[in-house]
């Protein structure tokens, strides 16, 4: 299946709860990006699976973390040292919910467990309490407190000089 074949599947499955949903990104400098969910499915996909309440496999799927911020300038590879370690990613929900994501803690080259913006789960939309869009963290036996259901931003900021 083509990449623009499986966008377009998962933004037609997505449309019916999230039709004007999108997600704002933002970087250190100011710069904004606004993706809408069709913008989103189109980006290469990584999934998270892990138990839910009900102890039944959930798959969720998305773009990472890390991915979404290069997209505004967020620094990578060798530029990811030094005083570039200070950089963290807050993450918003609607309901005004806030968790911060260093970096470092997100980018591959440090052995990260991918951090994704989920936008599927199991093959459909989110539940509409946990969606369009939630972090999700692989490896993250307890994710509670940490994933953000509702999510509509995510900003760089550096948290010292």
């Amino acid at each position: 299946m083509t990449l623009a074949l499986r966008a377009l599947i998962v933004a037609t499955l997505l449309a019916s709860t999230a039709s004007a949903q999108s997600l704002e990104l933002v970087g250190l400098d100011g710069t904004t990006r606004t993706l809408s969910m069709a913008e989103l499915a189109a980006l290469p996909q990584v999934e998270v699976a892990f138990k839910g309440r009900d102890s039944s496999r959930v798959v969720l799927k998305g773009p990472t973390v890390r991915s979404l911020m290069t997209l505004v300038g967020a620094p990578a590879g060798h530029e990811l040292r030094g005083p570039n370690l200070l950089l963290v990613v807050v993450a918003e929900a609607s309901d005004g919910y806030k968790v911060a994501y260093a970096l470092g803690e997100v980018d591959e080259q440090f052995g990260a467990s991918p951090v994704i913006v989920g936008i599927s789960q199991n093959g459909g939309a989110l539940p509409a309490a946990e969606g369009p869009l939630r972090i999700a963290m692989g490896g993250a036996a307890e994710h509670k407190a940490r994933w953000i259901r509702n999510l509509t931003r995510l900003k760089l900021i550096r948290v010292a000089p």
